[in-house]
């Protein structure tokens, strides 16, 4: 499933929750709890996927 594969390695780069936060409108905390595993990648919800994935697609070649 690349959505996934593709939001998971976003998570796991070095981009700042800041800096997704400012273009995504997800909280900064949101985004903390995602990438301590407080929250599921399967369990966020479609929306905040979607913005997650525009994201990736928009910055993959800094990721």
């Amino acid at each position: 499933m690349r959505l996934k594969e593709d939001i998971l390695k976003l998570i796991e780069s070095d981009i700042t929750g800041y800096k997704i936060h400012k273009e995504t409108g997800i909280s900064e905390s949101t985004i903390s709890r995602i990438r301590s595993g407080k929250i599921e990648l399967g369990s966020i919800s479609l929306d905040n996927a979607t913005k997650l994935h525009a994201f990736y697609k928009k910055h993959k070649e800094e990721i």
